[in-house]
């Protein structure tokens, strides 16, 4: 009997997210705001992690708050800046 092919429900595309979020290294606040790429919350998180341990190579721990993480859903019209822009 052949395999059947059944359409994944899931939404599991890359999508694009905004994620504001403090970081304290070595008792000092970095406040950060990021666009990361991810299918879901998880995904973006680890992305995040991946970040930060690119930015702060030479610290052992990092404590970290988020204050927002959203996905972006909507994408500016390409007119907004038309005509602004004289080279």
């Amino acid at each position: 009997m052949e395999e059947t092919f059944e359409a994944n429900t899931h939404d599991d595309h890359v999508k694009e997210w905004i994620v504001e979020f403090i970081a304290v290294v070595n008792g000092e606040k970095h406040q950060h705001l990021s666009v990361l790429y991810g299918t879901d919350q998880n995904d973006v998180q680890r992305a995040m992690l991946h970040e930060l341990r690119r930015i702060y190579t030479d610290t052992e721990r990092i404590d970290v708050t988020i204050v927002r993480l959203e996905e972006i859903e909507s994408e500016a019209k390409g007119t907004f800046f038309e005509g602004l822009f004289i080279p």
